[in-house]
């Protein structure tokens, strides 16, 4: 298949282009921020602690730990910090190679909602409005890389109802649906040199809703010890979007013909195990390992829809992502009857195989370093704030792309390196 402009790869390479150098804070492109009283311990024990109406999203079995009718509002600022430094990059034929400063990053703000209502004193029902995938990076327009990738923007919405059943006094279950809306808006420059042109911008944009299912246990193991086991489903997107090319020369108007587009991605599945044990009454030790489907990300084939005679199609991306595991370890001192302290570190293996970083993907393994503090206002209002300092890897991307028949072949060889800081604050109130 022909390649060229193709590379902008679609609605689905946007969103699979949301790694660490985009402003995603787990491993691959998903979200973790649903709340700021986890934030303060890397979100450790996340599945086990049930401490506020955001345990309805991260395990709806922990909502029984709720006894009173809870709302919670949060809300976090990222900024992302990162640059791809040039290694030896061949420009497009027939154009510069342009500015040899790749950096990237963004501000983004990731709102979150949690509602839970006790029914009786076995059952509860809960409500949350999350985002967990998304945000943003922008390179320069003039980067060397610019053929590869400039813009990429991914914002998403899941609803997600649920309902947790107090079997015992020592086991809890729940359960819970989603409906999820994704958006998505990709850029990359694009070489005309070849048919005689210079260049121009090409932007995909494009949404689509998928269904899926979330489950949950929770128990009280020992007397001092409480585990949570919860499992989130894949999410299969079909998507529909445009494609547009600017500056196209008229003689090959038809090639780079603007027209919709359909594609599907399977966004992963995945599985949390928490612990919250008691050290002392005034220690709380939180445990967490996340397994990740990403083995779901390996070819991203995009269709196009209604396009003109002689518009060229759309090339079949390859990934081959693979399953990924997060690790997370955090602690809660008790300061006083009002004041709780938080600390947390947690570790993110990346999914993408060495061999298949691409700009747009320079994902690599990275650390979390996190600290917060909850206040207790009075008996129906509690805030809480968490700083995180993520720091990844260096990622080394040698990635060549593009038709070398039809003069379109760039390649970007150097190494990503950044980091990004995150903010985060929520009210929880009872009623």
């Amino acid at each position: 298949m022909k390649q060229s402009p193709f590379q902008i790869k679609t609605i689905c390479a946007a969103i699979a282009s949301l790694t660490i150098a985009g402003t995603a804070q787990a491993a691959g492109f998903a979200l973790l921020e649903q709340n700021a009283s986890g934030a303060g311990v890397a979100y450790a024990g996340k599945a086990a602690i049930g401490e506020d109406a955001s345990a309805a999203w991260f395990n709806p079995a922990s909502m029984s730990r709720l006894k009173e009718r809870q709302v919670v509002l949060g809300g976090h600022y990222i900024d992302l910090n990162g640059e791809v430094n040039n290694e030896g990059s061949t420009a497009a034929p027939g154009r510069p190679l342009g500015s040899s400063t790749g950096e990237f990053g963004d501000e983004g703000y990731i709102p979150n909602f949690h509602l839970v209502v006790p029914f009786n004193d076995r059952i509860n029902f809960g409500l949350s409005v999350a985002t967990p995938f998304g945000l943003k990076t922008d390179f320069q327009p003039d980067w060397y890389g610019r053929f590869q990738g400039v813009t990429s923007d991914i914002k998403s919405v899941n609803i997600n109802p649920s309902a947790s059943y107090k079997v015992n006094e020592q086991w809890s279950v729940g359960a819970g649906v989603s409906a999820q809306k994704l958006d998505a808006k990709l850029s990359s420059q694009i070489n005309y040199a070849p048919f005689g042109g210079t260049e121009g911008l090409t932007t995909i944009a494009g949404d689509g809703w998928g269904y899926g299912f979330n489950l949950g246990v929770m128990g009280q193991v020992t007397p001092a010890t409480r585990v949570g086991v919860a499992y989130r489903s894949a999410i299969e997107q079909d998507l529909e979007g445009n494609v547009t090319f600017d500056n196209v020369a008229p003689a090959v108007a038809a090639l780079f013909a603007n027209s919709e587009l359909t594609s599907k991605i399977r966004l992963p599945a995945s599985l949390a195990i928490s612990s919250v044990t008691e050290l002392t009454p005034k220690w709380q030790l939180l445990t967490d390992a996340t397994w990740t489907e990403w083995s779901t990300i390996q070819k991203l084939d995009f269709q196009r829809q209604n396009a003109p005679a002689g518009a060229a199609p759309l090339t079949v991306q390859d990934y081959e992502w693979k399953n990924s595991w997060r690790f997370a370890v955090g602690g809660i001192y008790k300061y006083s009857d009002t004041i709780n302290l938080k600390a947390g570190l947690a570790y993110d293996i990346t999914p993408v195989p060495d061999e298949r970083r691409k700009v747009r993907l320079p994902d690599e393994n990275r650390i979390t370093f996190a600290v917060g503090s909850q206040y207790k206002f009075d008996k129906a209002t509690t805030f809480d704030v968490a700083f995180q300092y993520v720091m990844p890897d260096k990622a080394k991307i040698d990635s060549t792309e593009g038709n070398p028949a039809a003069g379109q072949q760039t390649r970007v060889l150097g190494t990503a390196e950044g980091d990004a800081f995150i903010l985060s604050g929520q009210v929880s109130y009872k009623f």
